[in-house]
């Protein structure tokens, strides 16, 4: 099967008519490009798409009252509402395995109050190169349960539509009747053992048809005895089977109650945490950091505080020392500078003069030459002269300038700390007097140890059961391969007799068929599993031994020690991961077809698994699968990863200004994710 468009017409976070076109074409799953990605951060309408896909298939199957009504009751565009809108609705497309084309297309109805008063579906069916369909409004929900159920199973439904971060639920589900049911529809043994019921319910009406026709005849012939024989072997088979659907039904809630339990036990460890024992070592630890940052106050004070208290003196000292230097340079310019002026004048004045110049004349001259000098050679002539107060070498001039600036910041800081772990220990101290003592859940161990106990006694029950079923089963085999063998045949039952051999026959055949299918499903699912696991599991040889039972249909992981290991006690990362695989497994040993739609793929997994589910995952699970997916999830580093695999891109653009939802071409492209 594969989905070929989605229409949401002011469904929900959607508002106006629009369209996800998810369809792939053959040539272009061929060439393995089989992702279609769709981004939308949080609260533009991912889940919508996946809550819209799995209503449109199954409508209200698997929904309590309470879950339709907090998911479907109130699904009209909240802006289309207010423009007067009172419908909406959704068009789901599917080409199923025959090129039939189902267009499936659910509408509600709403009053003034925004109350929903009226659901409708209808569906249109077109065979293949058809333009134009046949369209029937179902008024029978069971009909058209059934009618789905043919081609898309309800049960198989967790395994190729589900939200990624729940997915772990397949696992804790994996006792369950439903997904037993689940896994023997995608495995495809559920039709032969459907087939094997109707055989042996047609085998016991033939038997007794023939056991009557024969009761009243004396002396009893051989053939007779076989047939009351085979009759009471069955009769015996069920009452076994019966009695071990019981106990399987006991082992269920035995598993319920010690994982109930478990988890009581894990809430009271948690009380632990407030302990007066976790006050006390918390209480110790504080005052060691006291003493700790004491001691180094203390230190610290000895080493810094005459620097601390002479701070200021220091910058008055270093102040005046700079602008002695600067003075100091100042007027070693000036000197250096005006040294051919004061030889130029000298010069001059040796010129014989009548009459000659007068000492004040000579002084005045050479001022105001001194000035014109100076402002045709742009040199600074008035300067402030200061009184030079120290005469220093470079030594000390260094040493004085280098004198450490030191605040008291540091010590704040310290004592900051000190002041922290005197109030902490306060407060310790006063936990420390009304905590209550540690939790006790030894009640809770011994209560698991004795769940435990009846675990095992119920395993027991019901491993001898199977062992009974199977001896029975041999025998019933036995039984009807002697009574086909029987020659002898009486006028009045000839007819019963020979269908009663064909169907015995069919049985024995089918018997060893789906024996042997059972075997090679188990070793291709656990064979399957094996490889996915261990391409996606970080901890590589992690587990010693896997298994898949297919007699339960259960998971089992055993550590290095050929110990079991409790899928239950996994982190949810890992049960991810473990669900994962599972699915892969089943879906290569599947009968059916069908395209995966996974949201928020990756949130509970770190960067290393992510890369591998990119990598090893989804690029082969199915021929379309269709990614939704925040922008931190699937980056701009896994988009390269599955750039070749990926056939379409789109984007849920939400509007915080107008609250609706647009549906784009491309990958966040206007984020600049891709």
């Amino acid at each position: 099967m594969i989905i070929k468009k989605l229409v949401l017409n002011n469904y929900k976070t959607f508002y106006g008519h629009q369209e996800l076109d998810l369809d792939i074409p053959d040539n272009s799953r061929q060439d393995n490009k089989n992702i279609i990605l769709i981004g939308g951060l949080n609260g533009s309408g991912k889940t919508s798409i996946l809550k819209a896909i799995h209503y449109s298939l199954f409508g209200k199957r698997g929904m309590s009252p309470e879950e339709y009504k907090r998911i479907f009751s109130n699904v009209i565009n909240n802006t289309f509402f207010n423009e007067g809108g009172r419908e909406c609705y959704i068009v789901l497309t599917v080409e199923v395995n025959n090129k039939e084309e189902w267009e499936l297309k659910t509408k509600w109805i709403f009053d003034h109050s925004k109350i929903q008063v009226h659901e409708t579906r209808e569906i249109t069916i077109r065979k293949p190169g058809a333009r134009i369909g046949r369209t029937q409004i179902i008024n029978n929900m069971e009909t058209y349960n059934r009618f789905i159920d043919r081609t898309i199973p309800y049960h198989v439904a967790p395994f190729f539509i589900f939200d990624g971060e729940e997915i772990k639920d397949i696992i804790l589900r994996q006792n369950s009747y439903e997904m037993k049911e689940a896994i023997q529809k995608l495995s495809g043994l559920e039709a032969y053992k459907a087939l094997k019921t109707d055989l042996t319910d047609a085998l016991s009406f033939l038997s007794t048809k023939i056991f009557k026709a024969n009761a009243s005849k004396s002396p009893e012939t051989n053939q007779d005895k076989v047939k009351y024989e085979l009759a009471e072997t069955n009769k015996s088979l069920d009452e076994f089977k019966a009695r071990k659907d019981k106990e399987e039904n006991r082992k269920t809630k035995l598993l319920d109650q010690i994982q109930a339990l478990k988890k009581e036990r894990e809430n009271k460890i948690k009380l632990n945490a407030s302990s007066r024992e976790v006050y006390v070592k918390k209480l110790t630890a504080s005052e060691t950091k006291l003493q700790s940052f004491e001691t180094n106050f203390t230190k610290e004070f000895m080493d810094s505080a005459f620097d601390i208290l002479l701070r200021d003196q220091y910058l008055l000292l270093q102040k005046e020392l700079k602008k002695e230097e600067s003075y100091m340079q100042q007027k070693l310019v000036k000197e250096a500078s005006l040294v051919p002026y004061q030889n130029f004048i000298s010069n001059l004045f040796e010129v014989e003069l009548d009459p000659p110049l007068t000492s004040t004349q000579k002084e005045n001259l050479m001022l105001s030459g001194e000035k014109i000098w100076s402002k045709l050679n742009k040199i600074n002539s008035e300067l402030e002269e200061i009184e030079l107060l120290h005469d220093l070498n470079k030594e000390q001039h260094r040493k004085l300038m280098n004198l450490p600036i030191k605040t008291s910041q540091h010590l704040t800081n310290i004592y900051n700390q000190m002041e922290k772990e005197r109030t902490l220990i306060q407060q310790y101290e006063s936990e420390i007097r009304k905590a209550p003592e540690s939790v006790d859940i030894e009640e809770e161990n011994e209560k698991i140890d004795n769940l435990t106990k009846m675990l095992g006694e119920v395993e027991l029950r019901l491993k001898s059961a199977t062992r009974k079923i199977n001896t029975l089963s041999e025998e019933r085999a036995r039984l009807s391969k002697k009574l086909t063998q029987t020659e002898k045949k009486e006028d009045n039952n000839n007819q019963y007799q020979e269908q009663f051999e064909a169907i015995a026959l069919i049985i024995q055949f089918l018997d060893d068929y789906i024996e042997k299918l059972t075997k090679l499903k188990a070793n291709f699912i656990h064979e399957q599993f094996k490889l996915m696991l261990n391409q996606l599991f970080r901890k590589q040889d992690e587990f010693g031994k896997i298994e898949f039972d297919m007699s339960s249909f259960t998971i089992r992981l055993y550590n290095d020690r050929n110990q079991e290991i409790s899928v239950h006690d996994r982190s949810a990362g890992e049960m991810q991961i473990i669900s994962s695989a599972l699915i892969w497994a089943l879906t290569k040993s599947s009968r059916y077809a069908l395209p995966m739609i996974i949201d928020t793929p990756l949130g509970r997994l770190d960067s290393y698994h992510r890369s591998y589910l990119i990598d090893h995952y989804y690029k082969e699970l199915s021929e379309q699968v269709i990614i939704l997916s925040t922008d931190t999830e699937i980056t701009e580093d896994y988009i390269k990863q599955i750039k070749d695999s990926t056939y379409k891109q789109f984007t849920l653009d939400y509007d915080q200004n107008r609250k609706y939802t647009l549906i784009i071409p491309g990958y966040f492209q206007a984020k600049g994710v891709v």
